[in-house]
């Protein structure tokens, strides 16, 4: 089995990774990519929000991959030949799919490599998120979302009576003040005297969000610096798995994963390796003949 290897002279030192982003991004991107590949992450600032914004507005364009795919593209058709390393960011939330009544942030990172000749998009799931939204009539209801929101380090949304509703929207408040200013007014322009109210969920008003697109860009730099053991290109990893992990119990196939398939962002070589889990047998337990 042939041996990867971490890049000890980056493929991408002295580089420029030109951002697509509206929304600050590079505070928590940046870094890791300076850290792991001695590489320049530069903002291309563009109204992103012209593919989706999370309070509604504007409805997403695709889904989640298209559309930060999208986003890298852009820096591509506007400076051409300029551009050999293009990168963008997308996330969504709603709930964990792993956590019943938690909520998740799922965050998406897209690389294109213009040098080398791939893309490659990585992703994370994450429970660290403030995510939420509520319909309030008074002033104590504000007070109890905004604690439980991490107000003010976490900017918060309103707007009159449902989500719906166009028009006021009073986006990225972070002070008491402009709390209290909102409320006021978007009960002016209700009916039942309801406001919605909601987690400002751009990168730039959210430290939780931003941590977490910090993480992936750390898993991604990591990524970027692993060579491919039969090409040498960068973006060598986990591709793919393998499901059926052997029950200990009767011997059949279980859900579980049994191998994680390794391959290049490029050539056809692929690896097979035994999966993070560490687990050689699956518990009876998590089998559908023995547990159905």
């Amino acid at each position: 089995m042939a041996e990867n290897r971490l890049g000890s002279s980056s493929a991408y030192a002295g580089g420029c990774m030109i951002l697509t982003t509206k929304h600050a991004k590079s505070i928590a991107i940046g870094p890791p990519f300076w850290d792991k590949l001695n590489a320049s992450v530069v903002e291309y600032v563009v109204n992103t929000d012209e593919l989706g914004t999370f309070s509604g507005e504007i409805a997403r364009v695709g889904d989640a991959l298209e559309c930060v795919r999208r986003k890298c593209e852009w820096s591509l058709e506007r400076f051409g030949d300029k551009v050999e390393f293009a990168l963008a960011s997308e996330g969504s939330f709603g709930p964990h799919p792993g956590i019943l009544f938690l909520p998740g942030d799922h965050e998406i990172l897209y690389f294109i490599d213009r040098r080398h000749d791939f893309h490659l998009h990585l992703s994370l799931l994450s429970k660290e998120t403030n995510y939420r939204m509520e319909m309030i009539d008074s002033v104590e209801a504000l007070s109890q979302f905004a604690k439980m929101a991490k107000f003010p380090s976490h900017a918060l949304i309103l707007r009159p009576n449902d989500r719906n509703t166009r028009q006021p929207i009073f986006k990225g408040i972070n002070s008491q003040a402009a709390l209290e200013e909102a409320f006021i007014e978007c009960k002016k322009f209700t009916v039942e005297g309801k406001v919605w109210i909601e987690t400002d969920m751009r990168a730039q008003y959210n430290p939780s969000r931003m941590a977490v697109i910090r993480e992936l860009s750390k898993k991604f730099a990591s990524r970027l610096a692993t060579h491919c053991p039969a090409c040498d290109v960068p973006g060598w990893g986990a591709i793919g798995v393998e499901k059926g992990l052997l029950c200990s119990g009767c011997g059949g196939k279980t859900a579980l994963i049994k191998h994680e398939i390794y391959g290049c962002t490029r050539c056809v070589y692929r690896e097979v390796h035994q999966s993070t889990h560490g687990l050689e047998q699956a518990d009876p337990g998590n089998c559908p003949y023995c547990n159905p």
